[in-house]
């Protein structure tokens, strides 16, 4: 199959989406299918991770006016010079340009935030219009664009969730942190909820966690301050985006991650949940958004922005580790890297 990826977001960025339209053209080659990819991005910032892939990447720093007219044209030239089977793109502000192609499928991806500004409703829809299929990271997100856009006409939809794994087994390395959150440091995925927890399970409980926190972001001062302010210093500690997730969670007993809904920001899933289960962590999230769809039995569901649920779902986790660390082993095996692949190459067969 000759594949087309036409994204804004892209490894070695770091995020969610990134994550997800890179594995798509990772595993997709690793099963053989020729892959392409437009993507936006500093050249010079990515040149190291470009030359070491087995598909071909073309990146687009231009000023965001200029680059957006220079990455359209180059794909139209590219899809004419090429027979592509199918184009697939991170969202409707991607597919945007694009006009119904009766030769070219396109498949457009619908992860929760782009949908969120309904000043764009015109342009969201007559955008989404031109796929052929669209794909829901979560059950939440396909609810969340039927009510916001209820007169979207008859569509051909799928909801996969987008998380891709290898299957690890657990390691026995001594455990240096209790709780661990791996992503972005934005008020929504609720750092500061945890370390408001672990004042808390510390002075109430006389519980003293240790907490690694990876990832960078707009948080990051305001959680610095926080630290100081509970006097947490000497059970937190941060760790730069450059840092390997597979070290956090080796080095972790639990992921925790309760996310907040906010009205112009929602967790449409939660991939570092899933990332995780993979290496036996069992997972406490909270019910914003899709992010209950990221665990099954193996963790906690709290409730939102509720410190008291936090804490009590912390201690129970923590009384029930082995059984949460054994149910996220076997949770984690649905999403391995083969299977999870076909689940969007096999939405062509439809």
């Amino acid at each position: 199959m000759n594949i087309l990826i036409y994204t804004q977001c892209f490894a070695p960025s770091l995020g969610g989406i990134e994550s997800v339209m890179t594995n798509i053209a990772t595993h997709a080659t690793h099963q053989g299918h020729k892959v392409k990819v437009l993507a936006d991005g500093s050249k010079y910032y990515s040149s190291k991770f470009d030359s070491t892939q087995k598909f071909e990447i073309h990146r687009f720093d231009q000023f965001k006016f200029l680059r957006k007219k220079i990455k359209f044209n180059f794909a139209k030239n590219l899809i004419k010079e090429n027979n592509f089977d199918v184009a697939i793109f991170d969202s409707w502000k991607s597919l945007e340009s694009f006009e119904k192609d009766k030769k070219l499928k396109k498949i457009c991806l619908v992860h929760g935030n782009e949908i969120l500004k309904l000043n764009h409703y015109r342009r969201i829809l007559s955008s989404l219009k031109n796929a052929n299929h669209i794909v829901f990271n979560s059950i939440f997100t396909q609810k969340l664009f039927f009510k916001n856009f209820k007169k979207f006409p008859n569509h051909k939809f799928n909801i996969i969730y987008p998380a891709f794994i290898d299957i690890y087994e657990q390691k026995n390395l001594k455990k240096k942190y209790d709780l661990c959150t791996v992503a972005r440091l934005e008020y929504r995925k609720g750092h500061h909820l945890v370390l408001e927890s672990l004042f808390q399970l510390k002075n109430i409980h006389n519980l003293k966690l240790n907490y690694a926190i990876l990832g960078n972001g707009p948080e990051l001062s305001r959680l610095r301050d926080l630290v100081m302010k509970l006097n947490l210093n000497k059970q937190v500690t941060f760790f730069e985006e450059d840092t390997k997730s597979s070290k956090i969670y080796n080095l972790s007993k639990i992921h925790i991650m309760p996310t907040i809904s906010t009205p112009s920001s929602i967790e449409g899933f939660g991939i570092s949940n899933v990332e995780a289960a993979s290496f036996g962590l069992p997972c406490i999230v909270s019910e914003s958004g899709g992010t209950p769809e990221s665990i099954k039995n193996n963790g906690k569901v709290v409730k939102e922005n509720n410190l008291k649920n936090l804490n009590n779902s912390i201690l129970s986790v923590i009384e029930n580790l082995e059984k949460y660390s054994k149910n996220s082993l076997l949770f984690a095996k649905s999403f391995e890297g083969k299977r999870k692949i076909k689940e969007y190459l096999n939405i062509l067969k439809d």
